[in-house]
């Protein structure tokens, strides 16, 4: 009867445990199929934008090449005309220069034809030679003259129209770049606006769709769960009424066996006892031989410690008899005193630090004791130390603002100086 039972109740168990990882696996793959569906939503949704953004990037390069095809041919077209401007200035330059060439040549063949012809009658034509030199010298600066303006004005004209002529391009590039840069702007905002309005569209179609497959999904796994529930409902009556008759069986079956259980653990624990008292002297003894080793291997190391620290000779070769630098320091950074003061974490309650108007001190002691037992001989030795440094202030603090901060084994102290009055304390 009773293995009856016993095989009953296993297989209900084993009939709800598999009615269990059926639900199990039929709720895993509804929400692995919404998940890759929602997933392949975010993908579209993902390659859509990137597209979107590659248009939108390709228009904006397209728009930057044109207007830079556009200035270069400004700049071209200027260039152009500053090398027409110096030919034509050039060209004038070198013409001014021949005839003013051609005008002395003449005016000295004058000269020299007067000489000659009047080198005999000099003194009787002297008044006529000399009005007619000054003729031709008035003649010839005012043929300098009227070349000099007719140059002036030349230029001046060029210059005036090469001004217009740039002016004008000027304003037809800006022209043209403000248009392109317009249209450019337009076609830029009625992309986005029209990417924007695809991209609501979208979106709300997804969510509508994902809405839909979700409620849908929701009511596929609450029909399920309710008759995953029905089922339990059902089989969990069944086996509570199994399972009580069972409960009887087994209390019967547990009284006629504690008698029995009782003397095999009283057995039991009579035999622990034994190997227990017999582990504990063990122990016990080797406890006792791992001592009398240690306090052996102790002593030894003492005495070589004390042996070790019989080198030092006299005073001067003894630490002991020696000033010894603690590394601590100061220096000025700024407008601070920065102090290092040497304070192992080990020794912080020993150590003191103050700050006074003129100084600062580091001070503090250290003591060390120890004791040796070999065996009716008794050894102990005892160091008291004290040290002080000292750091002098060279201008006036304000104790007040300090501030402190701890650094491996140093701790540094932070001390404003009081720069407004102006004066230091060495002078």
């Amino acid at each position: 009867m009773s293995s009856i039972d016993n095989s009953t109740r296993k297989a209900q168990q084993s009939d709800l445990s598999e009615l269990q990882n059926e639900y199990n696996r039929k709720k895993k793959e509804i929400s692995k199929d919404n998940e890759n569906q929602i997933a392949d939503l975010k993908e579209y949704y993902s390659e859509k934008k990137d597209g979107v953004r590659e248009e939108n990037e390709a228009a904006i390069n397209h728009l930057r090449k044109n207007q830079q095809e556009s200035l270069d041919n400004a700049l071209a077209e200027r260039q152009k005309l500053n090398e027409t401007y110096n030919s034509r200035t050039a060209a004038m330059q070198k013409n001014f220069d021949q005839k003013l060439s051609e005008t002395r040549e003449k005016r000295q063949e004058q000269i020299s034809e007067t000489q000659e012809n009047t080198r005999e009658k000099i003194q009787a034509t002297k008044q006529n030679a000399e009005k007619d030199i000054t003729a031709v010298r008035e003649k010839s600066n005012k043929d300098v003259t009227e070349a000099k303006q007719r140059y002036t004005r030349d230029v001046a004209q060029i210059n005036e129209f090469s001004d217009k002529r740039l002016e004008k391009q000027r304003e037809q590039n800006n022209m043209a770049l403000s248009n392109e840069v317009q249209r450019g702007r337009s076609a830029q905002e009625k992309l986005r606006t029209r990417n924007e309005k695809e991209y609501g569209e979208l979106r709300q179609k997804g969510d509508v769709k994902i809405a839909s497959e979700q409620e849908k999904q929701e009511q596929k796994i609450e029909r399920v769960d309710k008759d995953a529930a029905s089922r339990y409902e059902k089989n969990q009556k069944q086996w509570a009424s199994k399972e009580e008759n069972l409960n009887k069986q087994y209390s019967t079956r547990i009284t006629d066996n504690k008698d029995a259980y009782e003397k095999q653990i009283h057995t039991q624990n009579k035999h622990f006892q034994s190997t227990y008292q017999k582990n504990e002297e063990a122990n016990r003894e080797a406890l006792d031989v791992q001592s009398e080793r240690y306090v052996k291997e102790l002593a030894s190391t003492h005495k070589d410690f004390l042996k070790a620290s019989e080198k030092y000779t006299n005073k001067q070769a003894d630490p002991f008899y020696r000033i010894e630098n603690r590394g601590s320091d100061l220096q000025e950074n700024g407008g601070f005193y920065v102090l290092r003061a040497f304070v192992p974490e080990h020794e912080k309650d020993a150590v003191k630090v103050s700050i006074q108007k003129d100084k600062a001190t580091v001070s503090g002691q250290r003591a060390f004791k120890d004791k040796i037992e070999d065996g009716a001989k008794s050894m102990s030795s005892s160091s008291y130390q004290t040290f002080r440094e000292d750091f002098a202030f060279d201008k006036p603090i304000i104790a007040e603002g300090m501030t402190r901060e701890r650094d491996g084994d140093y701790v540094i102290y932070r001390i404003p100086i009081l720069n407004n009055l102006g004066f230091s304390r060495k002078a």
